[in-house]
């Protein structure tokens, strides 16, 4: 009995302190559960809700044991001396589209801008004098590309000469008959005062007719005397005299209208004509205006020891030449192309999207544009184009892709990597330096960096990508355009290191 109540009474005690540690446990494991909430705040803040890496602050503090930590913004100073045997070289921090972790969402290639490719066209048949452009040149707007001889080129200066000539004649007539027309103005007022007069003599003479009658009546009854019959006897003749003389004055007035041929019709004849070789002429000018001719040559065609076969082959835009066609003592036909100007200030990228991307897409959408020729720079353009039809082997669509090409840096030919704005992630960059812009202090990458002073460079802690073609995406810790060391970082390090022995010794 005292054996089953000893065993008993050890099993309450065991029960006891088994429920006395379990508060402690649960402890425990919520400090656990709090340090894992903390960490897991901590990250999302540092890469955001999206999970891409955000820049680091510029001013970083590290308290690892067993390490000696770099002083927020911690600097580098050299001696005149020191920075001139170090070389130092710095440059921008340039930027790349994460084509390393496979971001990129199509390939591509670049070509002309077809809208600005013009080609230069001889206008006229003949034999290629001269060529004075070359593949890669760059021309001028209005500046000679080349001489071709060609007789039609003489002709049209020819025809052009005549028909100044032809111009200046009918002018002249059109003038002189102006001022006949003008002369003969006098000439017709004439003839209508003649006229009227005429009629008024006529009435005149009627009216004397009527009375030499009536009193030739009244005589033979004896109701009017002799004397009243002489007076109308002389005023009938009087009358016939004035109506004698109106006529004679009409017929004179009338002959004389008759003389001049030069009427207003024939003055208005010789208006149309006038403008008819006006109209010519102007046409022959812009010929050989569009031929090469500029204003003060064809101003300068007065004689025909002026013409020349020489046509120059003048340049239609501003740009570079991309092809040419012929060479000197070459024939050539009418309307042939000789050499193509192409303004390369933007070109096209022309990207192969697979069919599931499109729907993304939309014209006016940006992207970004990345070439291994440049890896430290994207170059940023806008969908113009995107074609309607699914190539049926490959399942992709072409998009077309306008971007600035200052100073042609892009090249034609050339193979880039695309990014667009529309596809989640694809368009994404990231800075990048040269590798030999890394060094490692305390087993951490570091770069040093320019500040105000030409003699001093801040330290800065970076979260570094795998290196590509010599170049180094840095993750976390600088940013595109930040001014970083990228010959003499080395000698940087060293000197970081000498500084750090000597305050250890």
């Amino acid at each position: 009995m005292k054996e089953n109540d000893s065993n008993t009474q050890i099993e309450m005690e065991s029960g006891n302190n088994k429920y006395t540690k379990l508060p402690f446990i649960a402890a425990g494991v919520i400090a656990i559960t709090a340090v894992i909430i903390a960490a897991w705040f901590f990250l999302g803040r540092n890469y955001g809700a999206a999970g891409r890496p955000v820049s680091a602050p510029r001013m970083i503090s590290v308290n690892e044991p067993g390490e000696t930590s770099v002083s927020p913004a911690e600097t580098i100073t050299l001696s005149p001396e020191q920075l001139k045997a170090a070389g130092i070289e710095i440059e921008p921090i340039g930027e790349q589209l994460a084509a390393e972790i496979g971001l990129t969402a199509a390939a591509g290639r670049i070509e002309a801008n077809a809208y600005r490719s013009v080609p230069a066209t001889a206008l006229v048949g003949g034999i290629v004098k001269e060529v004075r452009a070359g593949l890669g040149d760059y021309a001028k707007k209005g500046e000679i590309l080349a001489i071709i001889f060609s007789n039609e080129f003489a002709e049209a200066q020819s025809r052009y000469i005549s028909l100044k000539t032809e111009v200046e004649n009918a002018r002249a007539n059109f003038e002189r008959t102006g001022r006949l027309v003008a002369i003969n103005q006098p000439g017709r007022s004439e003839l209508d005062a003649a006229a009227r007069q005429l009629k008024s003599a006529e009435a005149a003479l009627t009216e004397m007719q009527n009375r030499f009658a009536r009193t030739n009546r009244l005589i033979a009854i004896g109701a009017a005397s002799r004397e009243e019959l002489d007076q109308d006897t002389t005023r009938l003749r009087t009358a016939e005299a004035e109506l004698a003389e109106a006529r004679s004055r009409y017929e004179r007035a009338l002959k004389l209208l008759e003389i001049n041929p030069e009427t207003k019709s024939q003055n208005e004849e010789a208006m149309n004509r006038l403008r008819t070789l006006q109209g010519e002429l102007a046409a022959a000018r812009q010929r050989l205006f569009l031929f090469g001719l500029d204003n003060r040559r064809i101003d300068a065609l007065n004689d025909p020891g002026r013409i020349s076969g020489d046509m120059p082959l003048i340049a239609p835009i501003s740009g570079t030449i991309t092809g040419r066609q012929v060479n000197p003592g070459e024939v050539i036909e009418a309307n042939r192309e000789i050499l193509r100007i192409t303004d390369l200030s933007t070109v096209w990228v022309i990207a192969e999207v697979v069919e599931r991307d499109l729907a993304a897409l939309r014209i006016g959408g940006g992207a970004n544009i990345y070439t291994e020729t440049f890896p430290d720079r994207v170059f940023r353009g806008r969908i113009t184009y995107i074609d309607p039809a699914i190539d049926e082997k490959t399942r992709t669509a072409k998009v077309r892709i306008e971007i600035a090409n200052p100073g042609q840096t892009l090249r034609l030919g050339m193979y880039v990597n695309i990014g667009f704005a529309g596809l989640q992630k694809s368009e994404r960059t990231v800075p990048t330096v040269s590798s030999s812009s890394i060094q490692e202090i305390n087993g951490r990458s570091v770069i040093f960096l320019a500040t105000s002073d030409p003699a001093k460079f801040e330290i800065r802690y970076v979260r570094v990508g795998n290196e590509k073609g010599g170049r180094v995406p840095i993750i976390e810790g600088a940013n595109t355009g930040d001014r970083v060391v990228t010959k003499g970082a080395f000698l940087l390090r060293a000197e970081w290191a000498k500084l750090h022995q000597a305050s250890a010794g």
